[in-house]
């Protein structure tokens, strides 16, 4: 038997072995293994030299879905998750918790290197096994925007502690796709221990609404603080977090529901409220401006969507839907409705988004009732239809019932009644179809026959903005064929519309994305088809208007999160 500086092979093989077996256990540990689980309550006060400070912020519909696979309740929820990569407000992907990308020379195949140092806030590493389960966990799931910024995932492998890669079944910007404003969330893989679920459906998503959390983000729910019953959400910085704290960050965030714009205002003018949102009422802006309050305006990529139900009798008529559109005064709409806080657009991209056209054809701003009831009588109704519709609108956007009362108006001549109908989302999302019809669960996909009966919607008013940046999402998700499984499903298409031509175009454009050349006669022909057909229409691109207290320094607006939602890590107070 050979030795080597008096270690025998046999002996150099098992020490060997046996650091193999300790590296692997202790990479099973720390990969693998819960901890105690999720951190609630630590804050920076016990980071040397960070004074802890307090944003009280108003929200105006309570939601507590805390679940990150497909929550709509994003302006708390990106405060405690994180994405693999960012946009910045001029457009440009920025790193997040990955470090760095690279792809394949047909864009299917994307090799993220990811950011070390990471822990979820139950404490254990972010890595690359936690990012394969949290993409496969979303796209399993199914649910919210999930099938469509996940629609042309096949794969997600690790292939290193910290190296994940992506493939695709077709070209696709993939850094754009994981910097989703939510349905990329990332989060620990021990969630499923936490929560006791036996599943990762229905068990694990009550979890989160019981408000749970196990991100990376700045931010953890406060357990102690935060009430269901109360409507009141308490968030806690992360003492732990990668980024680091220093003085004047906020430590602590309470989100409070405060549903009444009036009582919001007066509460921010007492000094009780750090950051609301004036909900389109803008006329308490100069009462804002003389209480010493910051009012932030600046454009973002929601806009006001009227969508018909194209499956309902008179609106599957497309001479009459263009009627209906032409007879409407946009200016008014924007002016009453939203105090001039807003502006018109063409088309099926807003403004400021790639492949916009300002040029794209369009219905006259201040309206034609001339040409409306000619189009009208070509449709067979010379009188009018003499008809009384329902328009659905969130709660959460109540200017909207001022912008139904405005349709009236300018409809009425045409022999059309509207009768505005405010309600929370979830109703809304309801009455269009997006809820299993036999749980009765929401944002679930439900048949599209469901759009042909009497219970579904007439008309909605849908305040909307893609959760990314790509200007095909919009458009795939409120006027599309749905990508299988669910081309025979609702889920946001709640227009019903269903043009296999139109669908095919746009699925098309998005794949000549990377070539403009191409691309961008391919998007004029879709705003064509659009304009046309009148399946609907976009009433305003939508400015989001901010009151801050004095205190508050730091913020830029980002169109490309939600509806411009704030993430509070980049604040600070003074």
């Amino acid at each position: 038997m050979k030795t080597r500086n008096g270690v025998t092979t046999s002996q150099a093989a098992i020490a060997v072995v046996v650091v193999i077996l300790l590296a692997a256990v202790a990479f099973y540990a720390a990969f693998y293994l819960p901890t105690t689980g999720p951190t609630t309550t630590t804050t920076t006060s016990s980071v040397q030299g960070v004074t802890p400070q307090t944003v009280v912020v108003q929200r105006n519909a309570w939601s507590p879905d805390m679940d990150p696979r497909e929550t709509s309740t994003i302006d708390v929820a990106q405060q405690m998750y994180e994405t693999l990569t960012y946009i910045a407000p001029n457009g440009t992907v920025l790193p997040g918790l990955a470090t760095s990308w690279t792809h394949s020379s047909d864009y299917t195949t994307w090799t993220y290197t990811l950011r070390q140092g990471v822990t979820f806030h139950d404490g254990t590493p972010f890595n690359s096994i936690a990012v394969v389960y949290s993409i496969n966990e979303i796209v399993k799931f199914g649910q919210g925007d999930a099938p469509d910024v996940w629609d042309t995932f096949k794969s997600a492998t690790t292939s290193g502690p910290y190296t994940v890669v992506i493939t695709d079944t077709q070209a696709t910007n993939e850094p754009v796709v994981t910097a989703a404003a939510y349905a990329a969330f990332m989060f620990s893989p021990h969630i499923l221990a936490y929560s006791g679920s036996a599943n990762d459906t229905k068990a694990l998503h009550s979890w989160f609404l019981a408000l749970h959390d196990d991100g990376s983000g700045p931010y953890s729910i406060n357990a102690t603080g935060s009430s269901i019953s109360k409507q009141t959400i308490e968030l806690s910085a992360y003492k732990s977090y990668w980024g680091g704290w220093k003085a004047g960050q906020i430590s602590t965030i309470i989100v409070k529901l405060v549903s009444s714009i009036p009582t919001a205002i007066q509460l921010a003018s007492q000094g009780q409220l750090d950051w609301i949102g004036v909900g389109g009422q803008f006329q308490y802006v100069p009462q804002l401006l003389q209480a010493g309050l910051q009012v932030k305006s600046a454009p973002s990529f929601s806009a006001i969507w009227l969508l018909f139900n194209n499956q309902h009798k008179y609106l599957n008529n497309t001479l009459v839907r263009k009627a209906l559109l032409t007879a409407i005064n946009y200016q008014q709409v924007v002016n009453q409705a939203y105090f001039g806080y807003g502006a018109m657009f063409p088309g099926i991209i807003n403004p400021g988004k790639p492949f916009y056209n300002a040029n794209a054809p369009s219905y006259p701003n201040a309206g034609n009732l001339t040409a409306a009831k000619a189009l009208m009588k070509e449709a067979g109704y010379p009188g009018g239809l003499n008809v009384t519709w329902t328009v659905t609108y969130s709660t959460g956007s109540p200017f909207l019932g001022t912008a139904v009362q405005v349709l009236n108006t300018y409809w009425k001549p045409l022999g059309v009644t509207l009768v505005a109908q405010g309600e929370g989302f979830v109703s809304v999302t309801k009455q269009a179809g997006y809820f299993n019809q036999t749980t009765g669960a929401p944002f679930s996909p439900g048949p599209i026959s469901y759009a042909s009966t009497s219970k579904a919607q007439d008309i909605v008013l849908l305040n909307w903005v893609g959760a990314t940046a790509d200007p095909w999402l919009v458009p795939d998700e409120l006027f599309a064929i749905q990508n299988a499984p669910y081309q025979n499903d609702i889920l946001f298409n709640w227009s019903y519309w269903r043009n296999s031509t139109f669908t095919s175009l746009l699925n098309q454009a998005r794949l000549d994305e990377a070539n403009t050349a191409v691309a961008q006669p391919e998007w004029n022909k879709l705003n064509q088809m659009f304009y046309q057909a009148a399946p609907g229409w976009g009433l305003f691109a939508e400015n989001q208007v901010w009151v801050l207290s004095a205190h508050l320094q730091g913020y830029v607006p980002n169109p490309y999160y939600g509806f411009d939602y704030i993430f509070y890590y980049q604040l600070t107070y003074s």
